[in-house]
């Protein structure tokens, strides 16, 4: 008998399958312990031994504090406190770990149960550098650019300018899992990558889970061999290791490319994998962890402008949509059946979105209009959509794929974009297009991405790279996020359709339009007073803290207080919000034994502005306590109490004790400028405070106009008998070179972003620095006589400035305005021939328009 045996088929999966994570070896550049929950050593790279100078065989089963010097144990026990995500990393920088005073870097993170400390030596130009000022120069670059493609390009350069690497490729995600390169840094020398696309199996799924857990990962020379880890049977799961070796496979890809270091940082949009920032260099080169963690937080800014772009990409085109919904809410009959309306539709829904046949498919009925489709092939492609979740929009590019048989459809059409109608999945809309052939320039054969090689039965990467073009076939003309977002906004009418009365709809159509501009316009200046708002306190955070991690810490923590704010207003539609939910949510979310802290009033409902500012307020506040105050030691407590005064205004009472304060702090930050100064700029309200030995001792007093009460709520005649002065709010001591430029008003009614002004005017050259955050104050200083100029921001809540403005050219005092607000304001600005600085400004157009006004005038 003869027998014929089919030879071994290999594919994708088998990279698919490698265990990437369980490799278990680290760069040798650095070392690695793994430590159990009571900090015994269960597992250490080879290299330790004499980094600690200690013998191999003492290492494992040995209590940390044998190894380390105990001022290293005590550091990494607050960093490991700081750990509180499932996939956080913590980082610390020259940390002097074993006997020999030689510092390294640190960063640590759990791994399941196990925890992971990997340690690399320090690089004293690196600590010694302070790449602040850089960062901040590259985010200002970031913000200035227009559009995904510039935005792209920007970051491209400006991680390249930053880690020095010979190539930065902004690598974007295609929907099919191939990738494309977008944007590109490059030196002369090197060949361009740009526009090469390059086939899923370049990054496997299980890389790319990786990528979504671990954002930045570096392999500074893909020769070095490693160290191995100790016992070999550890099988530690370095799934989120900066120190984790390389799949052999991966190794023989970028050798075949010629790169001998790479580094790449995940671009991650609403927590899904987007692209990467893929860095490659022909020699070896490693980062610092002081430059890795300042990349870290470009890349996270710049996938924050990224989504935003995206979104108002996805928006563009939508005034059809619109202009169609208000057509189809007017021209609704309630007499016919929903098939009939839609079907008068039709036409004018297909011109919506590009397509080749449009098919209406209603509780048995059907239409199409383009491009003749069977019912036999409409029934297939209902039955096929049944079968998943229809309450989404559904876009296919390729039929042939999609469909389980061999159905005709996919012969005369390749793409589909299904719209449902209702909850019942056989009412749909749907969108179909027939094949485009289009010419792709690959990075190689995609048709033989892998071959068996010297890796035995693995696969291996193949060795050209040179542009490949390719036909693809079977495919539709892509669904672009326009036609997505139109699809969206087209199954939201369809809906409203369904389950409206026509009396509603013909509301809806004449209201839609001014609703949706006001909206806009609302959004547009909010957003950029929240841009303004992040910038300030970026600055002002920087200006305060002494290290990177304390930077990232504190600014991600105020960042953190400022978007609960936002997302709690966001709930209730901006309207008045409880003071108990800002307290509830910032003792969940920075408090551990909120026993601790014993806090009691009537129920309170703040203003949104009034909310904002008490959730800044509240957050420095509690960090205080817990760096310094009641919070800091087991036993302290905090009594926090509210009521409301004789004049009905909101008295506010935060108390530390149980703690023993030797001294007041000598550094005086901007929590503390926050603590002092928000309530009285902010809101016209008071503020008191001083540090005791017992803790910090504060009151507030928040005016009656920025909260509501039920009518019930106990008074606290008590508070009106004291006789409390306002809290001042002096300005910062200028250092003038050459002439001093004398006394700037500066009206602005949020807090920080007035501090942030301050700041900067008095770097100028203003020996006197006045803030105001309303018309009334403003009018007493201008009444002073002592001002040469004025910044003014136009909106100030229920009042505007331009009273002020009036009043200042009235006495011949010139001034310019600020705003967030980019149009209706050429009145304003024509009347007094003053200009606009349109918000977030940076503190460098803010000098440079400051200085224009005041030559010119």
């Amino acid at each position: 008998m003869n027998t014929s045996v089919e030879p071994m088929k290999y594919n994708l999966s088998t990279c698919d399958q490698e265990p990437i994570h369980l490799l278990g070896k680290v760069h040798s550049g650095g070392g690695l312990l793994a430590l159990s929950a009571d900090w015994l050593v269960i597992a250490h790279s080879d290299n330790v031994p004499a980094m600690a100078h200690k013998s191999a065989e003492s290492i494992l089963g040995a209590p940390l504090n044998d190894l380390l010097t105990q001022a290293s144990v005590s550091a990494l026990t607050k960093l490991v406190n700081r750990l509180e995500d499932e996939d956080q990393l913590e980082r610390l920088l020259g940390v002097a770990l074993f006997v020999d005073n030689k510092e390294y870097d640190l960063t640590v993170h759990f791994s399941h149960e196990v925890l992971i400390l990997e340690f690399a030596p320090s690089d004293e130009v690196a600590v010694a550098a302070d790449y602040t000022d850089s960062l901040r120069g590259a985010l200002r670059q970031l913000a200035k650019a227009d559009g995904v493609d510039k935005l792209c390009h920007q970051a491209a350069s400006s991680v390249g300018q930053m880690i020095g690497f010979d190539r930065v490729m902004i690598y974007k995600f295609h929907p099919d899992g191939s990738g494309e390169v977008i944007a590109e840094h490059r030196m002369s020398d090197v060949d361009s990558f740009m526009g090469l696309r390059y086939p899923p199996s370049d990054i496997p799924q299980q890389a790319r889970a990786l990528y979504k857990r671990s954002v930045l990962r570096v392999i500074p020379d893909i020769d070095d061999p490693g160290v191995e880890i100790t016992p070999h049977d550890a099988d530690l799961d370095l799934s989120l290791s900066t120190l984790r070796t390389v799949s052999p496979i991966h190794i023989e890809y970028l050798r075949n490319m010629g790169v001998q270091a790479s580094l790449s940082i995940s671009i991650l949009i609403d927590g899904e994998l987007w692209g990467l920032i893929a860095c490659h260099h022909y020699s070896k080169r490693d980062c610092s962890t002081a430059l890795k963690t300042h990349a870290e937080l470009y890349a996270e800014s710049f996938a924050l402008a990224l989504r935003s772009e995206l979104n108002n990409a996805a928006s563009l085109g939508t005034g059809g949509a619109q202009k169609l919904h208000m057509q189809m809410m007017a021209g609704l009959d309630p007499s016919l059946a929903l098939f009939a309306n839609l079907s008068a539709f039709s036409p004018k829904i297909k011109s919506l979105i590009a397509c080749d046949s449009l098919v209406l498919s209603i509780d048995g009925e059907r239409s199409v209009v383009g491009d003749p489709v069977s019912s036999e092939d409409i029934d297939l492609l209902v039955k096929r959509l049944n079968r998943q979740a229809t309450t989404k929009v559904t876009a296919v590019e390729n039929l042939g794929n999609w469909l389980d048989t061999d159905a005709t459809v996919a012969e005369r059409f390749a793409g589909l974009l299904a719209v449902p109608i209702s909850k019942r999945p056989r009412d749909l809309l749907m969108f179909l297009r027939r094949e485009e052939t289009t010419e792709v320039k690959w990075a190689g054969n995609p048709e033989k991405p892998v071959e068996l090689g010297p890796n035995g039965s693995r696969l291996t990467p193949r060795k050209s790279f040179a542009a490949w073009n390719m036909l693809r076939e079977g495919f539709c003309r892509p669904w672009t996020p326009q036609d997505l977002n139109l699809a969206n906004e087209l199954k939201g009418t369809l809906l409203e359709l369904v389950v409206r009365n026509i009396d509603e709809r013909n509301k809806i159509a004449s209201e839609a339009q001014d609703q949706q501009d006001m909206l806009i316009h609302e959004l547009n200046h909010r957003v950029r007073n929240i841009l303004g708002l992040i910038n300030s306190i970026v600055g002002q955070t920087a200006t305060s803290v002494e290290t990177v991690d304390e930077f990232k810490g504190i600014l991600a923590g105020r960042i953190q207080a400022l978007a609960l704010a936002q997302n709690q207003l966001t709930e209730r539609n901006w309207n008045n919000t409880p003071f108990s939910t800002l307290l509830e949510t910032e003792l969940n979310a920075f408090v551990d034994g909120q026993d601790r802290i014993k806090a009691s009033g009537p129920e309170i409902l703040l203003t949104p502005k009034a909310y904002t500012t008490m959730t800044l307020l509240i957050h420095e506040l509690i960090t205080n306590a817990i760096k310094h105050g009641a919070l800091s030691t087991p036993t302290g407590t905090i009594n926090f109490s509210w009521a409301l005064d004789h004049h009905l205004n909101l008295e506010l009472n935060w108390s530390e004790s149980g703690v023993t304060v030797e001294k007041p702090p000598e550094r005086r930050g901007f929590g503390s400028l926050i603590i002092e100064r928000a309530i009285p700029l902010d809101l016209s309200g008071e503020a008191e405070h001083k540090v005791t030995r017992d803790g910090l001792q504060a009151r507030f007093l928040v005016p009656n106009k920025h909260f509501t009460y039920d009518s019930n709520a106990q008074v606290d005649g008590s508070a009106s008998a004291q006789n409390i002065e306002a809290s001042s709010v002096p300005s910062p001591t200028a250092e003038v070179t050459g002439s001093d430029l004398g006394a700037v008003l500066i009206v602005e009614d949020n807090m920080i972003i007035a501090i942030d002004e301050e700041t900067t005017m008095a770097e100028m050259g203003f020996s006197q620095v006045h803030l105001a955050s309303s018309v009334a104050s403003a009018m007493q200083i201008i009444a002073r006589g002592e001002l040469t100029f004025a910044i003014l921001d136009v909106n100030l809540g229920v009042e505007t400035s331009e009273p002020i403005a009036e009043e200042l050219a009235r006495v011949g005092v010139p001034f310019m305005f600020a705003s967030g607000y980019d149009q209706g304001l050429e009145r304003l600005t024509a009347k007094f021939n003053a200009p606009l600085l349109k918000k977030p400004f940076t503190r460098d157009s803010l000098i440079t328009a400051a200085k224009a006004r005041i030559e010119a005038s």
